[in-house]
């Protein structure tokens, strides 16, 4: 597989949380702007899908009465507090980015446009994009699905907690089988949840790779940023050659 030369990568909230329940962990950040800065002196452009779980998870406003649609906004803005904390933390880093939501936040936050964050990502800057993709109702996985394909990138990579997709729940099932390479039909056909049928749709309609990987092992996001590795988590293609 070739190296590729323009990535999405969606991170989960509940990664930024490190061993905490909830919030940031420094070392998690710290990890990250490093991953960064080394893809980005390997000429790798690079986009961030960023998720929202250390901060809120829908199941918490469950006994609240709250509606799927408040509950998506408040998610929403979840995302944008952690775009502005990691904007800030790799600035403070000399790692230069610039931060996006999909709607209007206030000045403090630039607003998105695809042609924007090409410019970013042209001068080998970072493109931080939060804010879901502005509608509730959709997941962070399609957002990112969305977001890849508007950009031209050559994968999309989603760092979980799992190095991979298993036939079943490994925590579950000890026997459960990890795959290397699956096809999105089979993905879809199997129900595996690892990503929303949604975005396993989109991503095969528009012959877009996804890999999913565990984002805690060593240098596994570099790995799968510069496609050093095949052996990196599960990949998911239109056809198993």
């Amino acid at each position: 597989m070739k190296k590729a030369r323009r990535v999405l990568l969606k991170v989960s909230g509940e990664w930024f949380s490190g061993a905490n329940e909830k919030g940031f962990d420094e070392k998690t950040f710290e990890s990250l702007a490093k991953t960064l800065i080394e893809a980005k002196r390997k000429n790798i452009q690079i986009a961030l899908v960023l998720g929202g779980g250390n901060i809120y998870r829908g199941r918490e406003l469950a006994s609240l009465k709250i509606d799927q649609v408040s509950a998506d906004y408040i998610g929403m803005l979840s995302t944008i507090m952690n775009g502005i904390a990691l904007s800030n933390f790799l600035s403070s880093n000399e790692c230069a980015n610039n931060l996006y939501s999909s709607f209007a936040i206030g000045n403090f936050v630039k607003a998105y446009s695809k042609e924007e964050a090409e410019k970013t990502l042209i001068e080998n800057k970072i493109a931080i994009l939060v804010g879901g993709l502005g509608n509730p109702l959709f997941t962070t996985d399609s957002t990112a699905s969305v977001r890849a394909v508007e950009l031209n990138s050559d994968i999309m990579l989603k760092a979980t907690t799992v190095d991979g997709i298993y036939s079943e729940d490994p925590k579950i099932n000890k026997k459960a089988v990890k795959y290397e390479f699956l096809t999105f039909d089979e993905a879809i056909t199997k129900n595996l949840k690892v990503m929303d049928q949604t975005s396993l749709c989109f991503c095969r309609d528009n012959n877009l790779n996804v890999r999913v990987f565990n984002a805690d092992s060593q240098e596994a996001i570099l790995e799968a940023i510069t496609n050093e590795s095949t052996k990196i988590g599960t990949l998911v293609r239109l056809k198993n050659d």
